[in-house]
């Protein structure tokens, strides 16, 4: 396991990196942003799709979230580049015993509010076409591993580029007051995610016919 080791000179450095490369973004569109609860520590479940999607997560817990940024990434992503570790990113091997360790390492990182414990639960990246996103195991360990009151926050990334050269992300955001258990949010979350692709399809005034499911089908 490779544990954070966050330094404030490379971070500061990396938001030149996080700006240059959400520069290739027309537009960025937090909507339905939560509440923050300053007491406790945030949990951030979002979906993964592309390698835009750190920079996005680290924009998002700068703009939104406003707390210590805390990521699980794959080993293999950590090993091809080193600086991830002073930003506050730690490795997870899920081929590994390792992998023990950096569960229980996050569900500690829950017990401090001032932390958000980012999370891409599909430990994998996919594209965003998918009907469902899946959960892999790790999160219900990180859940059962908690002993602390926490906020967990949903987020949905899709892009659209129209008319533009670059796309624009939106980024639908939701304050998840259910069930803190793995198999109860990865329902909660699809059902947010289908929700966010049903508003993204009727954006633009495109005619019903195009996104609306046959009620005979």
């Amino acid at each position: 396991m490779i544990k954070d080791r966050p330094i404030r000179l490379v971070q500061w450095l990396m938001l030149a990196a996080e700006k240059y490369l959400l520069s290739k973004f027309s537009k960025i569109v937090f909507l339905d942003a939560p509440v923050i609860k300053t007491e406790v520590a945030t949990l951030l479940v979002m979906n993964h799709f592309s390698f835009n999607d750190g920079p996005m997560m680290h924009f998002l817990c700068r703009k939104v979230l406003k707390k210590e940024f805390k990521v699980m990434v794959l080993e293999e992503q950590m090993r091809n580049f080193k600086p991830l570790k002073y930003i506050g990113c730690f490795s997870v091997d899920k081929k590994s015993k390792s992998i023990v360790d950096s569960l229980n390492y996050a569900a500690s990182l829950l017990s401090d509010p001032k932390n958000m414990l980012g999370i891409f639960p599909q430990g994998g990246v996919y594209s965003q076409h998918l009907d469902r996103i899946h959960f892999e195991q790790g999160l219900d360990r990180i859940l059962k591993k908690n002993k602390q009151p926490i906020q967990v926050v949903f987020a949905v990334v899709l892009l659209d580029f129209l008319a533009n050269f670059k796309p624009k992300a939106n980024v639908y955001l939701m304050d998840y007051a259910g069930q803190q258990d793995a198999a109860a949010m990865e329902e909660a979350y699809n059902a947010f995610y289908q929700s966010c692709k049903q508003t993204q399809r009727k954006q633009y005034n495109p005619p019903a016919y195009t996104y609306e499911v046959s009620k005979t089908s």
